[in-house]
């Protein structure tokens, strides 16, 4: 995406909405993104996030949502670009052949368009989110079917990309048939499935593995230290938003269907490295040092990539 995109700065005032607790989440995100593009060093270099938050009356969430701490923001940038990453090697490697790729609970995420100079004319994109989430994006991102991306390194402009918008929970069984089943799929989970339960997980990736002929899925996991003791989590404070699935190990992601298995494993604590846990995000509270002294804590986020 360049200037003239297509995002505009509001002219009629903030957007007021009301989304679930977990749904909100996403605006830590955004928050993160428009921050980190901010930066000196920019990790992302999001350079829309904050036209888009500006756009967005941030007075309708929990203030928690929207932390000073810049270590939160680097650990939602580093994950971005690890999984950004992933998918280009996948789109790269699949550049000749119809593919597919499943953004899940896409929120108010612009990787479509942040990809799109890496997806050729045979990729059908489909991001995914719940109906609110889906409505809230129509009204602040533009469609990238319609929105002009330069050619990585040509003066020249993309082509519009296959872009489908989708309005369904990820953990709903309806929306599989909309996914081709007839080529490869990328699916991108990006801070979902720690939100859903062990069982709500696995039988989600169960689905996307029967369904297509072969793919790949990229995804962010946090270990079971953070589930068990999630009431520490200041992040969430006041809130009823809870992490349910923990994973120590990434074989057990792989292990939900006979046909998935893990390729590679990228760990937090080395994409964010320093003594006592000092460049990760006090996710624990004051705590955090001291639970970063268990043997725990090495798993406490995880990025994985699977291949079936």
């Amino acid at each position: 995406m360049e200037p003239g995109d297509g995002i505009k700065d509001s002219a009629s005032g903030p957007i007021r909405v009301k989304l679930s607790p977990v749904e909100e989440t996403m605006m830590l995100t955004l928050w993160s993104r428009a921050r980190d593009a901010a930066s000196p060093k920019p990790v992302l270099g999001d350079v829309h996030a904050q036209k888009i938050l500006d756009r967005v009356d941030t007075a309708s969430f929990s203030p928690t949502m929207f932390p000073g701490d810049s270590r939160y923001d680097d650990y939602i940038t580093v994950r971005a670009k690890q999984l950004d990453e992933w998918c280009k090697t996948f789109l790269e490697a699949h550049t000749h052949e119809p593919i597919a790729v499943l953004h899940l609970a896409c929120g108010l995420d612009l990787r479509a368009m942040r990809l799109q100079p890496w997806c050729g004319e045979n990729v059908h994109w489909i991001d995914l989110d719940r109906p609110e989430v889906v409505s809230l994006r129509r009204r602040l991102i533009p469609d990238p079917n319609s929105a002009a991306v330069p050619r990585r390194g040509y003066a020249e402009v993309l082509p519009p990309l296959n872009y489908r918008l989708l309005g369904a929970s990820a953990t709903d069984e309806s929306w599989i048939e909309e996914i081709p089943h007839d080529r490869p799929l990328l699916v991108i989970a990006e801070g979902l499935f720690p939100y859903l339960t062990p069982e709500e997980g696995t039988a989600l990736l169960r689905r996307l593995v029967k369904h297509v002929v072969s793919g790949c899925v990229v995804m962010d996991t946090v270990g079971k230290i953070l589930t068990r003791y999630t009431s520490f989590m200041p992040l969430f404070r006041g809130t009823s938003v809870r992490m349910k699935w923990g994973v120590d190990d990434g074989e057990e992601v792989a292990r939900c269907h006979p046909r998935l298995y893990l390729v590679e494993t990228v760990l937090f604590r080395d994409l964010l490295p320093g003594m006592f846990a000092s460049a990760a995000p006090p996710c624990l509270g004051v705590l955090t040092p001291v639970f970063s002294l268990l043997p725990s804590w090495r798993t406490y986020g995880q990025l994985l990539r699977l291949e079936f």
